[in-house]
């Protein structure tokens, strides 16, 4: 009893030491991580304050160097807006030569170039520096340079016309390493130059370049926004600067952390021996006061547990102390007498339970036969909802025809009938073996997935191949879904149920949920009954849209028919007036098509309508609609296109069918090819009306005729009017 009781106080005085001394070590641990953390703040902090001090150093200077070329061009502007005061009509005026030696002294090149020579300047970016200046009439600010000379802060200004011939003038000044040297000394920094491709262009130390930066990181600098990045020695601070109002040049300040770093390291190293000294003095006075006041009355209240835990509840401890382990023991003395009285009853309270017992067992089975009747009625509800989910469907097929609308209320209705998280509807196109990804329910818009899937292998390949559905119930353990997976990553379980009508395979219906398990035979059957209906809805649908675009489609060329595009015409004018957008119109005609018709008959004249109707439309934009006018001609609507872009797409269709050889056409054209004649006229420009304007496109064409047929002509208001009424047709 002796041993047993000595190995349980030194397990008790364990019990009671280790917390004391996780606590200390947590404390003083956090203590000191709490000093390291602020010393370290503080340190960051002031070399972000150094850092953001060393940029606007630099920002300064370099907007100081901008403002004197600009006051220096403005100054060489006005003098150059003085008349002539001899017969050289092209130089500078000499009382104004003290401005420019007063440029060589600012360490300033200027350089007058004629405006109709920029193309021969030998550097590229000069000559878009100069083309930009140009084309705008205002001064642009870049740096420029290569890599055997330092860039160069240049400005380009344009010379007014007037008394001279009109002349671009080039101001250029270096920005050296010396310079930003000079000016980033004081903070203890480095400072570079970036261009917006993130290339160094001059540096304070050339031995000590900045990390280059992601296309991100780059697009987040040139948006305005500061960045800072911290090295493995040295902090830097990456910025724009912008020149004049469209040009921008990034700066990079560092700042060495080496010596910062064995600061705080020293720091660290003194917080860690403080702590390990605090907690070994403090555990040896602990341990003394242990083992005077703790320890010993604990060895009373043990003897007395292990007395009343063998039956003897007379046991009773003596000379109980006045503090908390005093009141233990008198605590312990009164559960002593508690015990003996409640022994006395526990005989009582077992015949008293057995019969509890017996209720109970009476009352389980009861809650058993509750459940089952609950389960029964749980079944019926969902019977009822599928039934009514069914009927929901049957009723918006009958009355949709709009896939869109059917195709977003079929997977509404899954969705509210079968427990899922996501949804996708899939077509199937035989003629290429891909699966287009039609509409979706449940997934993330900000999230980008692929359009189509391809057919051909994996899960969705072999279910095309069975005409059955595939049911996955943990997605990690099956690899056919390996490809399946790159967009849907969170999916853990997934049923694809095939939607055929007639042997034919229309589509997939697809569900998502993020936990394994899968879907019950109940859930798999009320999908598989939903996408039986859903593929007669579709099928009806699409039988609609083919009847609807057969009745919008010219029967010979397959284009618009005329009224179509007159409807369509008439929605783009007005939406187009309401939100102020432009559109233009391109009026064509085949050149001398009475000739081909004469000689080679209407059946060959009908092949050559079709194979030109069918290279308009392989050479517009998705936007663009074709059609045909009648006879020979056709009109293509361009939406949100000016007249110098129908222009341009007028001109690939003429080359198109310029180059193209027609049977025939070498006997029977006066050419020896078919060629076309466009017109063009745009909105708002050319016409405020939509009758104007499509009498302006053809207008623009019949000049066209009239000028050698085989050309583009577009409409101009300057250009005196045409006759339009009963205008002859030169065919």
């Amino acid at each position: 009893m002796g041993e047993f009781s000595q190995r349980r106080t030194w397990s008790l005085r364990h019990k009671i030491l280790l917390p004391f001394f996780v606590i200390l070590l947590l404390l003083g641990g956090v203590a000191t991580f709490n000093f390291i953390l602020l010393m370290n703040r503080a340190i960051h902090e002031t070399v972000d304050d150094r850092l953001n001090s060393g940029r606007d150093v630099i920002f300064r200077e370099i907007k100081n160097q901008e403002f004197l070329l600009q006051n220096y061009a403005e100054l060489i502007g006005y003098a150059y807006r003085l008349p002539p005061s001899g017969e050289n009509f092209q130089s500078f005026p000499p009382e104004y030569e003290e401005l420019l030696e007063s440029l060589a002294r600012s360490d300033i090149q200027a350089e007058f170039l004629p405006i109709d020579q920029w193309r021969d300047l030998p550097a590229p970016d000069l000559r878009e520096l100069v083309d930009h200046t140009i084309r705008s009439g205002r001064s642009r600010f870049r740096f420029l340079g290569s890599e055997q000379t330092s860039p160069t802060l240049t400005v380009a200004s344009l010379l007014p016309e007037g008394a001279r011939e009109a002349q671009v003038l080039i101001l250029r000044t270096a920005i050296k390493a010396s310079f930003l040297s000079a000016h980033s000394i004081g903070f203890g920094a480095r400072t570079s130059l970036m261009n917006l491709s993130g290339e160094i262009l001059t540096a304070s130390d050339p031995d000590h370049l900045p990390p280059g930066l992601s296309p991100d990181q780059l697009a987040t600098v040139i948006g305005g926004q500061s960045l800072i990045r911290v090295g493995s020695a040295s902090k830097y601070l990456y910025s724009a600067i912008p020149l004049g109002t469209s040009e921008l040049v990034l700066t990079v300040i560092e700042i060495p952390m080496t010596s910062l770093d064995a600061l705080v390291n020293d720091l660290t190293l003194q917080g860690i021996a403080t702590l390990a000294i605090f907690v070994l003095m403090g555990g040896a006075f602990y341990y003394q006061l242990l083992q005077r006041q703790i320890m010993a009355p604990v060895q009373t209240l043990l003897k007395a547990t292990q007395a009343l835990s063998w039956g003897n509840f007379d046991f009773r401890i003596e000379k109980a102390r006045q503090d908390e382990l005093g009141q233990v023991a008198r605590s312990f003395n009164l559960m002593a007498e508690k015990l003996r009285s409640l022994y006395a009853d526990s005989l009582r309270q077992e015949k008293e339970l057995a019969a509890a017992e017996e209720e109970l067992r009476y009352q389980s089975l009861l809650n058993d036969k509750n459940r089952q009747i609950e389960e029964a009625n749980a079944e019926l509800t969902a019977h009822v909802n599928e039934l009514s989910a069914l009927f929901s469907l049957i009723q918006d097929m009958i009355g949709s025809l709009d896939l869109d609308v059917l195709f977003g209320r079929v997977l509404q209705i899954i969705k509210d009938v079968v427990p899922c998280d996501e949804l996708l509807l899939l077509l199937y196109q035989e003629e290429n073996d891909q699966l287009l990804i039609r509409n979706t329910l449940g997934l993330d818009s900000a999230c980008k997935h692929r359009e189509l899937l391809d057919a051909r292998s994996g899960l969705l390949g072999e279910l095309i191949l069975q005409r059955e559905y595939l049911h996955v119930r943990d997605i990690a353990e099956d690899q056919r879904s390996e490809a399946y997976l790159r967009d849907y990553s969170e999916t853990r379980s997934l049923l694809c149920v095939p939607m055929i009508l007639k042997d034919q395979l229309l589509g997939i219906i697809n569900l998502h949920k993020k936990a394994p398990g899968g879907f019950s035979e109940r859930e798999i059957r009320l999908v598989q009954a939903i996408t039986a209906q859903a593929a007669i809805a579709i099928e009806n649908a699409r039988l609609y849209q083919q009847t609807r675009d057969l009745s919008n489609t010219d029967s010979l060329t397959r284009l618009a028919n005329r009224r179509f595009f007159q409807a369509t015409l008439e929605k783009e004018f007005a939406q187009s007036r309401r939100y102020g957008a432009i559109f233009s119109l391109i009026m064509i005609d085949i050149d001398h098509f009475k000739c081909y018709n004469d000689t080679h008959g209407h059946l060959q004249g009908d092949r050559v309508l079709r194979d030109v109707a069918q290279i308009l439309q392989d050479n517009i934009r998705g936007i663009d609609l074709a059609g045909r006018f009648g006879g020979e001609e056709f009109i293509i609507l361009m939406p949100r296109t000016n007249k110098e872009g129908a222009r341009a797409a007028a001109e690939k269709l003429r080359l198109c069918v310029a180059e193209r050889e027609f049977m025939g056409a070498a006997e029977s054209q006066p050419e020896g090819r078919l060629t076309l004649s466009l017109g063009i006229a745009e909105f708002p420009e050319d016409a405020d009306s939509l009758e104007s304007l499509q009498e302006r496109a053809d207008q623009a064409l019949y000049q066209a005729k009239k000028d050698g047929r085989n050309r583009t002509v577009a409409w101009n208001s300057t250009a005196p009017p045409l006759p339009y009424l009963n205008v002859p047709r030169l065919s």
